[in-house]
């Protein structure tokens, strides 16, 4: 299901982080979705230098400008250290069964002084998302039963500093009414 208030509700989601990519990015979209959404959006305000996306959703693609790759990200991200100027999660971590390692991950296949940009739902969302899912139908509800988690804001910024980024590199910040977390970590 991909209805209008889930569009809308990734339209909000990609205003959110678009203003952290720089011109001329590497941008690693880890969960970027069945049509890579955000990585061909930022292509088209010329902030792409080159996007790879990761999915179990999306076919297998490559070219001079993406490279998607169909791939459950449980472990390891396959790409070489240090390879990418942002990596992108948006409303993933919370579907993930070992966060941690995945931020991890994230930490090694930054470029230094690149960022990790992740948005994900707070514990507040939860009813909220459930009663829109289960109970309207206004949401796919598959992607809600799939969700293991609703961080805090510590609970990320511990989990980011485990991955080996600093506590004065991690900003976090809300939208859409403290429902959601953006997180913002510089290696």
């Amino acid at each position: 299901m991909n209805s209008l208030l889930d569009k809308f509700l990734r339209w909000r989601r990609f205003r959110e982080v678009v203003r952290y990519i720089p011109k001329d990015s590497i941008v690693c979209d880890i969960g970027c979705g069945s049509d890579a959404y955000f990585l061909k959006k930022i292509s088209t305000l010329e902030k792409l230098k080159y996007g790879i996306g990761f999915d179990e959703k999306i076919e297998n693609y490559k070219d001079s400008k993406f490279y998607f790759k169909k791939i459950r990200i449980s472990k390891r991200i396959p790409l070489e250290k240090e390879s990418c100027d942002r990596v992108v999660m948006l409303a993933v971590l919370e579907h993930l069964s070992n966060p941690q390692e995945i931020l991890t991950e994230c930490f090694r296949i930054l470029k230094p002084a690149g960022k990790l940009i992740l948005t994900t739902p707070t514990p507040l969302s939860k009813p909220i998302l459930e009663f829109l899912a289960f109970q309207l139908r206004l949401i796919d509800k598959n992607e809600i039963e799939d969700h293991k988690n609703y961080f805090q804001p510590a609970e990320i910024r511990e989990m980011l500093i485990g991955a080996g980024f600093r506590e004065h590199n991690i900003k976090n910040y809300f939208f859409e009414f403290y429902l959601n977390n953006l997180i913002i970590a510089q290696k």
